[in-house]
């Protein structure tokens, strides 16, 4: 790709994609080591996303290394459920008393519609979390919301 065509990429025509430090890291040859990405995010290089440690922004950070961006990412992204969504929500609000998802741990990358729509969850129930006390009627509020959530979609697929 020309010079100039890289210059004509509006990163606000391509979507987004929260990666972990690895995909970034695999899109050079030799792959980028682990020494230069941290120095590369220091420099203001390579985006951090704020809400969620480990994950950067990949066509935020490739606009910024002068690199084409992509409209898909590298790595599949597996769909999440509600449940799987409001779990992150939640750890978005507390994460001391509502840790990451386990299956956060293992994706390299997410949909930017599921973080989102768990920023919005997040702001609905921000307050009212904040509010409890103690400790475990945080935890039941949030087992509320889980269980309202799958009533939900159990009412909308039609199962009794």
């Amino acid at each position: 790709m020309s010079r100039q065509a890289k210059k004509k990429q509006n990163p606000k025509d391509f979507p987004e994609f929260p990666v972990k430090r690895e995909v970034i890291c695999s899109m050079f040859t030799p792959p980028l080591p682990k020494s230069t990405f941290y120095d590369r995010v220091e420099e203001g290089k390579i985006i951090r996303m704020a809400e969620m440690p480990g994950f950067y922004l990949l066509n935020a950070t490739l606009h910024r290394l002068g690199l084409p961006l992509v409209t898909q990412p590298p790595v599949e992204i597996e769909t999440r459920s509600i449940e799987d969504i409001v779990c992150l929500a939640f750890s978005l609000i507390d994460p001391r008393v509502f840790p990451e998802p386990a299956w956060l741990l293992n994706c390299e990358a997410i949909d930017m519609k599921d973080v989102d729509h768990a920023r919005r969850i997040a702001r609905q129930h921000r307050d009212a979390v904040e509010t409890c006390e103690p400790v475990q009627v945080k935890l039941a509020y949030f087992q509320g919301v889980l269980d309202a959530r799958h009533a939900i979609r159990k009412e909308t697929e039609g199962d009794d």
